[in-house]
């Protein structure tokens, strides 16, 4: 007769990761995310005037770059980060801005849109240059943040290369009656 075998024994079993734990690594992941593109729609609505345009955003490390098509951006816009300032090309006139002000709307109007921050909220991420006020993760997924005077809900994420991403945000200003609904339908990673 042969000896009988044992089976070999067993490998330790790994420790399910916590809901922050999964967080935590999402969160590193989508924060090393430093070249990237999204393409998509973008709706602003006031108490008066409401509208929509196409949106195509380019991040290259802390360069951000923006084109705005459609009513919205009256043509196209063209917005560009330059540290402290934004430079906003429209109908071949560019001009600089405060980083914290955009003319996005017919006839020049500033909207304070803070275009440092909304890099970050569209990675599904809380701005590290900020306090957050409120953070509300849920599948370790954020889906609700409140920081430098916005409140962003991010209803919905998609699976992009193995990463999720928004899909849908919906910003609005604690300190205006503004609101922006943002549809991200095409995203690419890396430059």
């Amino acid at each position: 007769t042969q000896p009988e075998q044992i089976p070999p024994p067993a490998p330790p079993a790994v420790p399910e990761l916590s809901d922050a734990q999964r967080w935590e690594q999402r969160r590193a992941r989508r924060a090393a995310l430093r070249e990237w593109r999204v393409r998509g729609k973008v709706g602003y609505r006031l108490p008066d005037d409401a509208g929509s345009a196409s949106l195509d955003w380019r991040q290259s490390g802390d360069q951000s770059e923006l084109r705005l098509a459609g009513p919205l951006g009256t043509g196209n816009t063209q917005i560009r980060n330059e540290g402290a300032l934004l430079r906003v090309s429209r109908d071949g006139i560019a001009r600089l801005y405060p980083a914290d002000a955009a003319p996005w709307l017919p006839g020049g109007t500033l909207l304070p849109v803070p275009i440092d921050s909304i890099r970050y909220w569209l990675k599904g991420l809380p701005d590290p240059n900020h306090l957050i006020d409120a953070l509300m993760i849920q599948d370790a997924l954020a889906r609700e943040i409140r920081q430098n005077g916005w409140n962003i809900r991010i209803d919905d994420y998609r699976d992009v290369s193995g990463l999720a991403l928004p899909a849908r945000l919906t910003l609005e200003s604690l300190d205006t009656d503004l609101r922006l609904t943002l549809i991200l339908r095409e995203w690419t990673l890396g430059p």
